[in-house]
């Protein structure tokens, strides 16, 4: 776990791009404190100086002027303290907003680059929750929380250094309770500060919860499971009612019982005080303004108690961003990266050895060369390792041990922008983004022309369906393309490939949940698409793959035969199994 210490330092390297705006905060605040002060000297000069001379003088007429010049300095106290405040506040806005959007980019642009494993481990809801909620939470401590301090900060030593030059003993009796105000705020900090991560967790396991529910919702009703899923979801809602009880009880005891620690300072002063006045060793005046800077000194320590909460609340999501920060980056590239200018799309794999964590399976001293242009199809059963050597070709993961040349060069020297830009995936559940069926073709090459994208969605057979539709290419296809059959959105998906006329197209089931017309169109569509292209195809149904230059039977993460299809039906058990499992021979 991040130390106190450390979590201060990294919060700071977000805040010092900002530090110019912080100082101008911070003299804008001093300037609050001068006035704030300024106002007890008011009052004890009115009751000790003003109101005696006007009172002298009475026999003469009374002078207006001095009334009324202490007036407008009163005015302009108040006016002063309006505008330095709102400016106060907007530039602790503007920095606020600024920190937090350089965080939320930063973590963005590092999840991005985390493995798929990553996101094979963690719910969408979780990341979500960490991502916005978890920030905000941050937000508020960098913003509020900070100003909060700061202010409280300079507001203490201000009025501390005032009350000592009225009355240095009074001072010191007055701040008895400060110590045990220290030591309640401490340990009801701890508490808090467990009780927050626990709620942080808990509003993400709603979010996860809801999340999959949602995106689920046509099983969940399929089934009948809508009151399954709802004991679900109040589950965790009960457990975050008790939760957020349990912190609002324990923030008011800990406000509350500061309060009354602090109430006690005054009730002395003011018995003493009223002592020292009757007596004449001090004047009413300054006992007035002893009193209001002394609540306005616990004002600061309540604030600066009430800091200290919220720092605890805010560190449970501190630790929990940071958490995502810290996490490595496995996929990355050599500081020189080499980029591939002209593509021939051969693929050679030696010596390949990948392992999932937590899993007994494994891909162990895997050999392969794929050709420039050749079409090879990959088979075997469920869990063999098709869809594994897949992730490895896209560089989703790095191989524990050997090597993928991709035309000569190891995939870990090239850049993961050249290696993306030579090599497509079309997979088997094809997504769409939330857009319109333009913007969803044009992802993979967004600078491509109108007519470029128009040429790639006739190839892929999608053409004449988008021009059946009321805005054509401009219409929205939904999240998720909810609005699409499976067949559409594999063909657009495909149309999407075409885009980026890739050396390399692989196919990882793309046909495996689709109806025998959909089926075709896409056959018919790769028939034109992959003539100069190499060709990796994952498949379960043999009749897609019958003319492939060659076929490999993968399974439990090593190739058991290779040739074409009349060859393994002729040479090779496995194939022969799966092949009669389908066509029933």
């Amino acid at each position: 776990m991040t130390t106190g210490l450390n979590k201060a330092r990294r919060l700071w390297t977000f805040i010092k791009p900002y530090w110019h705006l912080e100082l101008v905060t911070l003299l804008v605040m001093i300037i609050l404190a001068g006035l704030m002060l300024a106002m007890p000297g008011a009052v004890q000069y009115m009751i000790d100086t003003l109101i005696p001379n006007l009172v002298s003088q009475a026999e003469a007429g009374v002078d207006f002027r001095p009334i009324v010049y202490f007036g407008l300095f009163l005015m302009g106290i108040f006016l002063g303290q309006v505008v330095f405040s709102c400016i106060r506040d907007y530039l602790a806005a503007q920095v606020g907003a600024n920190i937090i959007a350089t965080m939320r980019s930063r973590l963005f642009a590092h999840l991005e680059r985390l493995s798929l494993g990553f996101y094979q481990r963690h719910q969408v809801g979780e990341m979500m929750s960490r991502f916005l909620s978890d920030i905000n939470n941050v937000q508020g401590l960098l913003i509020t929380t900070l100003l909060v301090f700061l202010t409280n900060v300079i507001m203490l030593t201000a009025i501390f250094i005032y009350l000592i030059r009225i009355d240095w003993v009074l001072t010191l009796v007055a701040i008895i309770p400060v110590p045990l105000t220290i030591v309640m705020v401490k340990r009801f900090g701890l508490k808090l500060n467990a009780i927050n991560r626990s709620l942080q967790e808990t509003i993400a396991a709603l979010s996860a919860r809801l999340q999959e529910t949602f995106l689920s919702i046509k099983t969940v009703k399929a089934f009948g499971r809508e009151n399954h899923e709802q004991a679900q979801v109040d589950a965790v809602v009960n457990k975050l009612t008790g939760l957020y009880i349990r912190n609002s009880v324990t923030t008011s005891i800990a406000t509350y019982g500061v309060n009354f620690l602090n109430m006690l300072g005054p009730v002395i002063v003011l018995a003493w005080g009223t002592y020292l006045v009757a007596s004449g060793a001090m004047q009413l005046g300054a006992l007035i303004a002893f009193y209001m800077l002394l609540t306005y000194l616990y004002s600061p320590i309540q604030g600066l108690a009430s800091v200290h909460i919220e720092v605890k609340r805010a560190m449970a999501s501190v630790d929990r961003v940071f958490e995502y920060f810290d996490l490595p980056t496995t996929i990355r590239e050599t500081d020189h990266p080499v980029s591939v200018e002209n593509p021939q799309g051969e693929i050679i794999i030696r010596n390949l050895c990948f392992s999932y964590p937590d899993s007994s399976f494994g891909i162990e001293g895997l050999n392969l060369h794929i050709r420039s242009r050749e079409k090879i199809a990959i088979v075997g059963p469920s869990g063999s390792g098709k869809t594994t050597l897949i992730n490895l070709l896209m560089r989703f993961y790095d191989p524990i041990d050997g090597e993928i040349l991709f035309d000569g060069i190891d995939l870990r020297q090239l850049s993961l922008q050249s290696l993306r830009d030579h090599i497509a995936l079309v997979d088997q559940e094809p997504l769409l983004f939330k857009t319109s069926i333009f913007g969803n073709i044009a992802y993979s090459h967004p600078k491509a022309s109108r007519e470029d994208i128009i040429a790639a969605a006739k190839v892929a057979n999608i053409h004449d369906f988008i021009e059946t539709l009321p805005n054509r290419y401009d219409s929205e296809v939904g999240e998720r393309g909810v609005t699409l059959s499976g067949g559409e959105k594999q063909r657009i998906c495909l149309a999407r490939a075409i885009l980026k006329n890739p050396a390399v197209i692989i196919l990882d089931e793309a046909t495996s949940a689709l109806d025998s017309n959909s089926e075709r169109l896409i056959q018919e569509a790769l028939s034109k698409i992959l003539e100069d292209k190499t060709a990796i195809i994952i498949a379960h149904r043999l009749s897609t793959i019958e003319h492939a230059d060659r076929i490999i039977t993968i399974d439990r993460g090593c190739i058991r035969d290779e040739g074409t299809h009349a060859e393994l039906l002729q040479n090779s058990a496995l194939y022969r199994e799966l092949a009669q499992k389908q066509f029933k021979t």
